[in-house]
């Protein structure tokens, strides 16, 4: 019964379709039910990835309903899921600008992550917690982190995590004013999202390299950037990117006192930072349509933008903001000759920026206190690690011997490995060149015999140039069969002779054609010797027998890097209709050819695919034979 009840409040979290689910608190009561209830880890995850999926849903319960999981999974050694809610409630703090308690959820993660050895989750702990600290401005501290968490990705060799954290490292350069370093950083992320097409951190980068150009006074080059990082973000729909990448803009056309077009894109900024609900930025798009309107003469409206973009700041507490709008006051009050008010808002300026300064040693004093103590966990964790040293040294030692001792025995099975294969190599190539004796005496046979025929047919004049062509032919033959590869060139001009003579011996019997790619560097291509052959031979001898028409062969070699395309084809009588001799000689030629084949493609390790069609099985209305062969392409050494 029990389960039952677990598996119905499972389907009203997810469907939210059942009576009792209807609001939020139904929501969070299934949840809590949930949490109270379960025991089993799998069970808890899924209830986790709940939590998570509805958190918008769950507003303000979410917070409490994650503390009361990490809870729960601490009571029943769930290390995973306790870790796990610690960093998504620092990371819920950190989005709220609570940053010491979110420092406190980030490290109570870390603490685990370590003692799980858990890499991905270091990660996140690292980023995250060097995030708290550049919202805060403690740029040491946050790059100290950031390096953790890259050294994290590179070792698990995570592309996407490295891309984010490069991002991130170069943002928080930007702080320390290290322009170089920053963009450094940028191009490395760049590089990599360019790498997995992600379109985002590509755009958060453009922007970013933008913003140290308009620092260095190179407000053109930096409006090239802002413009494709605007692009790209587009593309994504990210309305706070958009607000981000207009309101960079806008901050360009102000540096080159281009006020028209700086007012417009601030206002399409603050449309997209209003959407977004972003407080923060929305006060800075006021306070820079407030100066643009003090530069214009625009008092009064420059009034309006300082006095909203003021109170948004006092909402988020931003103090630099603040003396920045102050700073605004002042000139505004100048303007209209109000001097008493110019002194107060300078006197105001003062306070803020004391404030800041204020504000900045109470940072940097926490930022020595952290790093000690960081310096001292890793002590401990190091002294821990120097005891397990001692304790596992003669275990230690015992493992190496034995590694050492499978090493040995390894390498002797080895090396009889490579004797073996050796031999049969051996082997391989004295078959190699049986097979080769077998095709050459039945090649030349054929050729004697058409030159014998010649002759007594033709006058001696002619016989000589066919002999004299024949005599090349066999020259190469012989040559070549000593051979393992011969170049591509070789190939074709030794087929281009033997068709011709055959042409001369079956006078208006055939008509061939070679075709073959423009690019195709035929002289640097090592092939096996005399494989397309036997197929020519086998259209010429049996494929144009008995026809009364004159029949057409075609020869097209094409490039495919990794092997040689070469495709035979005629439009002969075909397989099905030839004499049962001319089957038998096409099997016993088809039976070397297949062993030559194996052969290769076991001494040079490639793929050797051929395949042979019968046209008419393909299309009733055609006749002949295509045959298809890959031949691999070999290394000549």
């Amino acid at each position: 019964m029990k389960i039952t009840f677990c598996f119905i409040l499972i389907i009203c979290v997810v469907d939210a379709k059942i009576s009792y689910c209807n609001s939020s608190t139904d929501l969070s009561d299934s949840l809590r039910m949930l949490i109270t209830t379960q025991t089993a880890h799998d069970q808890l995850a899924e209830t986790y990835q709940l939590i998570r999926k509805n958190r918008i849903e769950l507003d303000e319960d979410y917070i409490p309903l994650l503390k009361e999981f990490a809870g729960k999974s601490q009571r029943v050694n769930y290390i995973k899921g306790e870790m796990q809610s610690y960093d998504i409630i620092g990371l819920e703090y950190r989005y709220q600008e609570i940053f010491d308690t979110a420092y406190v959820y980030h490290n109570k993660s870390l603490k685990l992550a370590i003692q799980e050895k858990d890499s991905t989750q270091l990660f996140y702990n690292y980023n995250n917690l060097g995030q708290v600290f550049r919202k805060q401005d403690i740029t040491t501290l946050a790059i100290d982190y950031f390096h953790k968490a890259l050294e994290i990705s590179d070792a698990v060799g995570n592309l996407r995590s490295s891309s984010y954290t490069m991002n991130a490292l170069g943002t928080t350069l930007i702080l320390q004013k290290d322009y170089n370093r920053a963009m450094s950083y940028f191009r490395q992320s760049s590089a990599i999202a360019k790498q997995r097409n992600d379109m985002r951190t590509l755009a958060y980068n453009y922007g970013s390299m933008g913003e140290i150009l308009l620092a260095e006074k190179q407000a053109d080059s930096a409006m090239y950037y802002f413009d494709i990082s605007r692009d790209m973000l587009v593309q994504t729909g990210s309305d706070s990117g958009m607000g981000v990448a207009e309101h960079l803009i806008g901050k360009a056309f102000l540096a080159k006192k281009d006020y028209t077009n700086a007012r417009s894109q601030f206002q399409k900024a603050l449309a997209y930072h209003i959407k977004s609900e972003d407080l923060r930025y929305q006060a800075y798009c006021n306070s820079y349509l407030g100066k643009i309107e003090n530069e214009t003469g625009n008092y009064a409206e420059a009034k309006k933008y300082f006095d909203l973009a003021k109170s948004q700041s006092e909402q988020v507490n931003s103090l630099k903001n603040l003396m920045e709008i102050y700073s605004g006051y002042v000139g505004m009050y100048k303007g209209l000759a109000q001097w008493k008010n110019a002194y107060e808002a300078n006197e105001k300026r003062h306070a803020y920026a004391d404030s800041i300064l204020n504000e900045k040693s109470k940072k940097t004093i926490a930022a020595l206190e952290i790093g000690f103590e960081t310096k001292k966990k890793e002590q401990q964790i190091e002294l821990l690690s120097a005891e397990n040293k001692l304790k596992n040294q003669r275990l230690r030692v015992g493992v190496i011997l034995l590694i050492v001792l499978v090493f040995i025995i390894i390498l002797i099975f080895y090396i009889l490995q490579i004797r073996k294969k050796q031999a049969l190599l051996k082997q391989t190539d004295l078959q190699q060149q049986v097979l080769r004796s077998q095709m050459n005496p039945h090649f030349i046979f054929n050729v004697l015999g058409s030159i014998q025929n010649y002759m007594l047919a033709n006058s001696p004049k002619e016989a000589a140039g066919y002999l004299s062509q024949f005599a090349s032919l066999t020259r190469a033959t012989l040559e070549y069969s000593s051979e393992d590869t011969i170049s591509l060139s070789d190939e074709i001009a030794m087929l281009r002779n033997y068709m011709e003579l055959e042409q001369i011996r079956k006078p208006g019997i055939f008509e061939f054609v070679i075709e073959k790619d423009d690019e195709l560097e035929s002289d640097f291509i090592q092939v096996p010797p005399m494989m397309i052959q036997p197929f020519i031979e086998n259209a010429i001898k049996h494929g144009f027998q008995n026809i009364d028409y004159v029949g057409k062969l075609r020869l097209s070699i094409t490039d495919k890097l990794e092997y040689v395309e070469v495709v035979v084809q005629d439009d002969g009588v075909g397989i099905e209709t030839t004499s049962e001799s001319s089957k038998k000689h096409r099997s016993m030629a088809m039976e070397i050819f297949e062993k030559r084949r194996k052969l290769i493609q076991h001494k040079f390790n490639k793929d050797f695919i051929f395949d042979i069609s019968n046209l008419k099985n393909l299309n009733p209305e055609t006749s002949g034979v295509k045959v298809t062969l890959q031949i691999p392409v070999l290394d000549n050494d």
